[in-house]
């Protein structure tokens, strides 16, 4: 048996550092393919992933041949550092891409908090006036209507008093739940504050706007909850409804129109749906007029 001369080992050992490089550049693959959703994205790294297991293995034949025919110095150098070389820039782009993955997915997860009420899971009140002021932006652009709901939980402080806090967010978090499957649309719904929650209806007028209304509130009355296998009396909400014409309705105009639907509609007796305009007569004790409240 004959005795490898070290340049050959040198090669030998060069072309084992770059099959262990291009196997160790898997592992930060699996891990973006982990925190890719499914599509197009997570399939190219896939890919990806499949070429470097077909490299590694083609640089094991070379070995392989290298150790049985023979070496050919000045071939056998110039492609194991050609390996080598390869390896390492693979194994580098693809911790990189980790490492951009990983810190574009904290942004994500810091720019979601900023704008997520953390009970409800759904907009907070600062991001869903945002999309207020947008959309009176485009319906005044358009001169279209839209609506909005302000629905407020009824005798909300008699859960809380009787259940406990916790209880308390567990109604909010399931009504939210409730509400987001009636709403056509559900990146439009937002806690408002406390017990409130705001609801934009792109395009839709005041009929529109009152059949989802009531939709909701018959699908919050029949919902059961219960809080450690004590059932909490099945919640009722009241709801105030505004709706801009796109005669350059703001965001604080419309609030102040469906908060006062929104009190005619608890003062009326609670598990109502109200819709209030803008009156044109200040004889009215109220600016507002109350069109419609049914129970």
């Amino acid at each position: 048996m004959t005795i490898p001369s070290i340049p050959d080992l040198i090669i030998k050992f060069i072309l084992a550092i770059s099959v262990a490089l291009l196997l160790a550049s898997l592992f930060p693959i699996r891990w973006i393919c982990g925190m890719l959703p499914r599509g197009f994205a997570r399939s190219t790294w896939r890919s990806m992933g499949i070429l470097i297991l077909l490299s590694a293995a083609g640089v094991t034949v070379f070995l392989r041949i290298n150790s049985t025919e023979g070496p050919n110095h000045h071939e056998d150098w110039l492609v194991s550092l050609v390996f080598l070389a390869a390896s390492i820039f693979v194994v580098t782009v693809c911790t990189l891409a980790l490492n951009t993955a990983k810190d574009v997915s904290k942004i994500a997860a810091l720019e979601f908090a900023a704008i997520v009420d953390p009970v409800t899971e759904l907009f907070n009140r600062r991001h869903i006036m945002a999309l207020l002021d947008a959309q009176c932006q485009l319906s005044s652009d358009r001169n279209s209507p839209f609506s909005i709901l302000l629905i407020d939980i009824d005798n909300f402080k008699t859960i809380n008093d009787t259940f406990g806090h916790r209880a308390g967010d567990i109604v909010l978090k399931e009504l939210g739940r409730v509400i987001a499957r009636i709403i056509p649309d559900s990146r439009y719904i937002g806690r408002y504050g406390g017990e409130e929650f705001l609801v934009i209806l792109p395009q839709s007028a005041s009929s529109e706007a009152w059949s989802v209304a009531e939709r909701v509130r018959k699908a919050v009355q029949s919902t059961m909850i219960a809080y450690e296998a004590k059932p909490i009396s099945s919640p009722t909400i009241s709801i105030g409804i505004a709706t801009a014409f796109g005669w350059k309705e703001t965001s604080e105009d419309l609030i102040e129109i469906a908060d006062e639907a929104l009190y005619s509609a608890k003062a009326t007796g609670r598990n109502r749906v109200c819709h209030a305009f803008e009156s044109s007569g200040r004889q009215l004790g109220s600016r507002f007029t109350v069109v419609s409240a049914t129970q």
